[in-house]
């Protein structure tokens, strides 16, 4: 029987479930794709509507991409 010799800290042991990273992942790759023909279009015929999805792709992408925690 193992003792615990100390209060683990707050949220220890708390994870978020396999399919939820899995989502989160593959949702940062299709994101990544949109994001590189966006840019391509961006810079050959930019518009106020291109650069405001850019924005808030890479938005998303930042988003998706970092730690769950």
């Amino acid at each position: 029987m193992a003792r615990n010799y100390y209060k683990p800290p707050p949220g220890h042991g708390k994870k978020h479930p396999p399919p939820f990273l899995k989502w989160r992942y593959a949702a940062a790759q299709i994101l990544m794709i949109i994001i590189c023909f966006q840019t391509i279009r961006t810079i050959f015929l930019p518009t106020t509507f291109d650069v405001l999805l850019i924005v808030i792709l890479v938005s998303l992408y930042w988003y998706f991409r970092k730690k769950p925690y």
